[in-house]
């Protein structure tokens, strides 16, 4: 069922399609939050807060495109956080990553863990708002255009903004091939 369904029926107090929305988005929300250098628990507090919100306002409250709504939100209210001081600092990207990859022994636990630390290392080497552009494409699966309404700029910024961070991973590893 698409986004603009299952507000619909939250609008219609569909407990059960506010639960569908929620499983869908909580953890790549949180996840999205935690790019903001909050930690792990407040981002998940965030996240939280922004779906009770959506929940509480959902009579009065027109959206039309839910996707981009919710990261906005998020993304408001991890900088109103920032603002506020009250914050610690964030979880590594390993703790988002791990929690997407299937680590199944304690030998490709350790494999995994080395990819992730150069992962880690090579993106936090790029410029905060261009990895929070790759980050939002990349990890999170937004397209250009929704990017741009989560930032207030233009899809052709994301795009540009995309082609260095693909030409940077080049640059620091011109002998692996990209499955980026």
């Amino acid at each position: 069922m698409c986004e603009n369904e299952l507000y619909r029926r939250i609008q219609n107090d569909s407990e059960d399609a506010f639960k569908d929305l929620f499983d869908r988005y909580y953890e790549r929300l949180s996840n999205f939050a935690l790019q903001f250098s909050i930690s792990k628990e407040t981002a998940e507090e965030l996240v939280s807060d922004v779906f009770v919100k959506l929940w509480n306002k959902r009579k009065e409250t027109v959206i039309l495109n839910l996707r981009p709504f919710l990261y906005v939100s998020v993304k408001n209210a991890s900088i109103n956080a920032l603002k506020s001081d009250k914050i610690q600092f964030k979880d590594t990207f390993n703790d988002k990553l791990f929690s997407i990859v299937d680590v199944t022994t304690q030998e490709h636990k350790m494999i995994v863990q080395e990819q992730l630390d150069l992962v880690q290392r090579t993106i936090d080497k790029m410029p905060q708002h261009r990895k929070i552009i790759f980050m939002l494409n990349r990890i999170d699966g937004l397209r250009y255009k929704e990017i741009a309404e989560v930032l207030n700029i233009s899809p052709n910024t994301v795009q540009n903004q995309m082609v260095e961070a693909i030409k940077f991973l080049h640059k620091e590893y011109p002998n692996k091939k990209k499955s980026v």
